[in-house]
């Protein structure tokens, strides 16, 4: 995975590159290399955090893609670039020596998502059963348990359903929320026809354990995205 950029590179230095900032700029470049690796440095500043992005990001701007085509220069060479790119330092490529799943998952960068859903929902749940329905401390409650609610479960959801995706905060947020909105009441009305009823205990559990899922299951599939974007760039 291409993270955001690690240092900020001087022009002059033996083995380093310089930054444009243009992309115009960079399109006027008239050696094939050079150019090619300003474009990998303009996606990664534009929060491509993953080689699939940046190839996307690149094919989808027209102009560039006609200088690309112009020069006969196709997505392998754009990942031959972000391989220079990488052994100068200049970017850093996904961990290639995180080969388990497990591994990914100690990974905090990596598996933010489920670590942000278990820590929200431990927290729910010691509001719940430990801190007393007393002010202040009812208004922690309130505030945590709608996180729980209403942000987690769509925010599990949505890293399932875009891995890929790069969103800002407000899309993210808004999105969260609205996939929230449309699972929890699915929720409970699958409790209503249970044996357990709509009751605090069941809800908790029932919450805590879908969304703990959701972000397990969204964090292992960007997980074989991301190895499968890597066994291709080793190919």
């Amino acid at each position: 995975m291409v993270q955001r950029k690690v240092e900020e590179v001087r022009e002059g230095k033996k083995g380093r590159v310089t930054r444009y900032r243009d992309i115009e700029q960079i399109l006027k470049i008239e050696d094939r290399d050079e150019m090619l690796e300003q474009l990998v440095l303009y996606a990664v500043r534009s929060n491509c955090s993953k080689v699939r992005d940046v190839v996307g990001m690149l094919m989808s701007n027209e102009a560039v893609r006609a200088r690309l085509s112009s020069s006969s220069i196709g997505v392998d060479d754009i990942l031959d670039a972000v391989n220079r790119l990488a052994r100068k330092k200049a970017i850093a490529l996904y961990n290639s020596s995180i080969t388990s799943f497990k591994d990914y998952i100690k990974n905090m960068y990596l598996s933010m998502t489920l670590w942000i859903t278990a820590i929200v929902t431990a927290v729910t749940i010691l509001t719940i059963y430990v801190l007393p329905d007393t002010l202040p401390w009812s208004i922690v409650r309130i505030v945590v348990g709608g996180a729980f609610v209403l942000f987690i479960p769509g925010y599990a959801l949505m890293q399932l359903l875009f891995p890929t995706r790069e969103m800002d905060m407000i899309e993210r947020i808004a999105l969260s929320i609205g996939l929230s909105l449309a699972v929890v009441p699915l929720t409970g009305f699958l409790l209503n026809y249970s044996p357990w009823g709509i009751r605090l205990d069941p809800i908790v559990v029932s919450m805590s354990a879908m969304s703990i899922t959701l972000a397990l299951a969204g964090v292992y599939r960007t997980y074989i995205i991301n190895r499968g974007i890597e066994e291709d760039r080793d190919d």
